[in-house]
């Protein structure tokens, strides 16, 4: 059955403006009904859509009609909600991502332009392609990036010197510069939003959502890979090996630095606090023994390869996809609850590289 409708707003001179909706099987004087629940002089105008056949009316306004008073408005979390830790992970990450994004944006950048210029400083050149895979992006979007980047000064698209037949896109001088100056500003938005917890529980925290994330989202098979440490304080004479006995970032490993300067930080931490680490599987991982290969590894920063000569090898340095960079083989760790074993049955078992 067909069912008139009408809809408008109802207001005294004075008050706040109250909208009302009516649905009838039959015709209805709606101003005659307003009347009467309200017992008040009300103007009701017809919104735009609403029925053709009820006019305009205007009733006389009441001269004594006293606005309801509007409650204040306030935010509640359910207490109940607070023992979900998917809420919390939830309202957490988007309070997080509004300091992060509104941190990004007074530099004219968004989320997806750090993440590919994270990318090229970690992973050094990178096509197009391998870009959009590694990022999960769509190939198209992924060009627009680039395109913004490259008209920024951040990033150029190169000939591959390893194969003039690929383009790969690679980090500039300046991009590097805006990637070190947005990493200190998304380090004073971490300690905004992680302002609560000390040192140590910060620490704790990251290594227990990094096991989440990596439950998660699994990252490519046979990678280690830990955030590059370019802003830790280096020792005096331009060594790369940080001095601060006390900091935990003084252990965390940089795979986009040299085979040699890594060797050397495994060997002055082995006995100190903390070991040289980094993470595997989601898990925390000390390096105690480590040497430099003898023979150059390809690949990405970071990733493991079993040898035959060598035994368990990570591939590092910067420019890694030439081949020409001696790698990290690794032959004692220790895992999170303090187990030491090789590193042959940590990262299972060896196949040809």
């Amino acid at each position: 059955m067909e069912q008139p409708v009408a809809s408008g707003t109802a207001h005294d001179p004075e008050g706040p403006h109250v909208a009302l909706v009516g649905i009838s099987t039959v015709p209805t004087d709606w101003a005659r009904v307003v009347k009467v629940l309200a017992d008040a002089g009300l103007t009701l105008v017809t919104a735009p859509g609403g029925s053709p056949a009820e006019p305009t009316t205007t009733l006389p306004a009441s001269p004594t009609a006293t606005p309801p008073a509007t409650p204040p408005a306030t935010r509640v979390t359910p207490p109940s909600v607070l023992d979900l830790h998917a809420y919390l992970l939830t309202a957490i990450g988007k309070a997080a991502r509004r300091r992060l994004t509104d941190r990004l944006t007074t530099r004219g950048l968004r989320l997806w332009h750090l993440t590919v210029l994270a990318l090229l400083h970690d992973l050094g050149p990178q096509m197009k392609t391998a870009l959009a895979t590694r990022l999960d992006m769509n190939a198209s979007d992924l060009v627009k990036i680039v395109n913004d980047l490259v008209k920024a000064g951040h990033v150029d698209c190169v000939r591959d010197p390893a194969d003039r037949r690929r383009v790969v896109v690679r980090l500039t001088g300046e991009g590097r510069t805006a990637l070190t100056e947005l990493s200190a500003e998304i380090a004073s938005t971490d300690d905004d939003v992680l302002a609560p917890l000390s040192p140590a529980e910060r620490e704790q925290l990251g290594s227990l959502l990094r096991r989440v994330h990596r439950h998660l989202e699994p990252a490519p098979a046979g990678v280690v890979y830990e955030r590059p440490s370019s802003d830790r304080p280096r020792a005096h004479g331009g060594s790369d090996v940080p001095v601060h006995p006390h900091s935990v970032e003084d252990g965390r490993i940089d795979w986009t630095l040299p085979a040699e300067t890594l060797a050397r930080l495994v060997a002055a931490r082995r006995h100190a606090y903390p070991t040289a680490y980094t993470h595997h599987d989601g898990r925390r991982l000390d390096i105690l023994a480590a040497a430099v290969t003898h023979h150059p590894y390809a690949g990405t920063p970071g990733q493991v390869l079993h040898t035959e000569d060598e035994g368990v090898v990570v591939v590092t340095g910067t420019d890694t996809h030439t081949g020409r960079n001696l790698g990290l083989a690794l032959t004692r760790v220790r895992t999170e609850d303090g187990t030491e074993l090789p590193a042959e049955d940590c990262f299972g078992p060896a196949s040809p590289a």
